[in-house]
């Protein structure tokens, strides 16, 4: 079964290196944790802030579409899908960044995916 967008659901989710990994970097931050956002989406929300790195003009607006996606564990794959050097070595990279800059990377790898996907699953 997959997971769904609700409280209990998303907590196997939660227990991903990503997520407890965003999760540090959102306490480091001094910023709660969302009771149903996953952890790597609002760290990549919170870094939007003040972020002048996007590249594609849409990134903002897909990502809260990958956020509130009912399947969790597909928007988690479509991320981490063909990430640069793969997943557990982008998440080490992350692990010695400061929060801040650990976000922008988190969207600098979403933009980077959804230039190179012209069948977009999250419109």
């Amino acid at each position: 079964m997959r997971e769904k967008r609700h409280p209990g659901g998303a907590a196997a989710l939660r227990l991903t290196p990503l997520n407890r990994l965003a999760s540090l970097k959102l306490k480091a931050a001094g910023v709660s944790e969302h009771p149903v956002v996953l952890p790597v989406f609002q760290l990549m929300s919170w870094g939007l802030a003040d972020c002048a790195c996007l590249v594609h003009e849409e990134t903002a607006d897909e990502l809260v579409q990958l956020v509130w996606q009912p399947d969790q564990r597909a928007a988690l794959d479509y991320l981490l899908a063909n990430v640069p050097g793969g997943a557990t070595a982008f998440q080490r990279r992350l692990l010695r960044m400061p929060p801040r800059a650990a976000a922008r990377a988190l969207l600098g790898a979403f933009d980077l995916r959804l230039r190179s996907d012209p069948r977009n699953p999250f419109p």
